[in-house]
């Protein structure tokens, strides 16, 4: 049986727990099946479905994700959890799971954990249950919000746990810190959570620990608890590599942002990569993240927002989207990570669908956001002829 197209390492050794203190296989998975508990999840009847699944050959449908960015030629979650994960498996203990039912006795090593919605910053593409801000704004702005978009569910923010004030949070945060060996940390901002701090100074040395973050928060406290750690992976995100960012990652400094990149890139035990969301303002500034991210030898990765939809690549004119490749298309890339953009961009393009309703939608999203905000969004636009009123 050749299984090597939908092996996925991650059931066998990994959890991702999000926001509300739910537990997933990874975080491109949202199965109907909620759970609370680790120890009922990790050998659910759910859970030993998907590792069968993936050990026979089968491509699940709750990894739809992970086969539609590798069909389309891109490295996907999978890919990626195969090669970062593999150190710290015990294929023995997998093995031996599946002669038992799959049913795994060693806990998870590797842990993706959104430590809430707390956050500094309200991104345009993001919404209340990742940011605190934007529920705060969606709250006070209700009224105007479901006059534009009558349609709009009201969001249940009691769904959220900000794990710096709840027992279960920092219970977890304290139980994994001996025994786990590759962390992730998100949120929200997850350098906004205090117990992050304690979390990271109690983690064992050669634990390798990735945060992925807006990149506006660090200090001394921070930078000593890093110090202690064999790797420490960031994962910054990025939009434009100009004062665009404050923009469309609302309340963010590119000044303060540039810097706080450069003082960790010489750091000798941190790596730092760009993150970037693929999405209608890409349509104008991905071309200078990727004259940052070249500039300064960073790997960028792409990603794709496929909602809201009226902020995906569907909702831009096509000529903007042609335009984009081509003012990218004749770069120098010179990290053997991004050797792959200008072909992901590429076939991309060559896929979406320019969706009338969803522009439409777009223009009434930017009206909002210039209504209620002090910043205007449609400062960093650039579509000719176009107003917002």
């Amino acid at each position: 049986m050749d299984n090597r197209k939908t092996f996925c390492i991650a059931p066998w050794t990994h959890a991702t727990v999000h926001t509300d203190l739910t537990y997933k296989p990874c975080c491109y998975s949202f199965p109907k099946e909620q759970y609370t508990d680790k120890d009922e999840w990790w050998n659910s009847e759910y859970m030993k479905g998907l590792r069968k699944s993936l050990w026979n050959g089968e491509r699940h449908p709750d990894c739809a994700r992970c086969w539609k960015e590798e069909d389309q030629g891109s490295p996907s979650l999978r890919n990626n959890y195969n090669s970062l994960f593999n150190k710290f498996a015990n294929f023995k203990d997998i093995k031996e799971s599946v002669k038992n039912n799959f049913i795994v006795k060693t806990e998870p090593v590797s842990w993706d954990l959104r430590v809430g919605n707390l956050c500094n910053i309200k991104c345009v593409m993001c919404n209340p249950m990742y940011s605190t801000k934007i529920a705060e704004e969606d709250e006070k702005h209700h009224d105007q919000i479901i006059k534009i978009f009558p349609n709009k569910q009201s969001f249940d923010h009691s769904s959220i746990v900000n794990w710096d004030t709840t027992n279960q949070g920092k219970e977890l945060l304290d139980n994994i810190t001996e025994s786990a060996r590759w962390v992730k940390l998100q949120g929200g901002e997850p350098l906004a959570v205090k117990t992050v701090r304690d979390f990271i100074e109690n983690l064992h040395e050669d634990t390798v620990l990735n945060i992925t973050t807006n990149g506006t928060v660090l200090d001394k406290r921070l930078l000593k608890a890093l110090s202690r750690l064999k790797q420490v992976d960031f994962s910054i995100s990025l939009e434009a590599a100009s004062n665009a960012n404050d923009i469309i990652r609302y309340g963010s400094s590119w000044t303060k942002l540039e810097k706080n990149i450069l003082e960790l890139i010489n750091l000798p035990n941190v790596e730092v990569q760009i993150n970037h969301v693929l999405q209608i303002t890409s349509v104008f500034y991905l071309p200078e993240v990727i004259n940052f991210a070249e500039k300064h030898n960073l790997h960028l990765n792409i990603g794709i927002l496929d909602q809201p939809d009226y902020l995906s690549l569907s909702a831009c004119p096509k000529d903007y989207l042609v335009d984009m490749y081509k003012s990218i298309v004749f770069k120098s890339l010179h990290h053997p990570k991004n050797q792959y953009i200008k072909s992901y961009i590429k076939q991309l393009i060559t896929e979406t669908r320019f969706n009338q309703n969803h522009w439409q939608e777009f223009k009434k999203y930017v009206k909002l956001l210039d209504t209620i905000r002090t910043e205007k969004y449609s400062s960093v636009l650039k579509f000719k002829g176009e107003t917002y009123e």
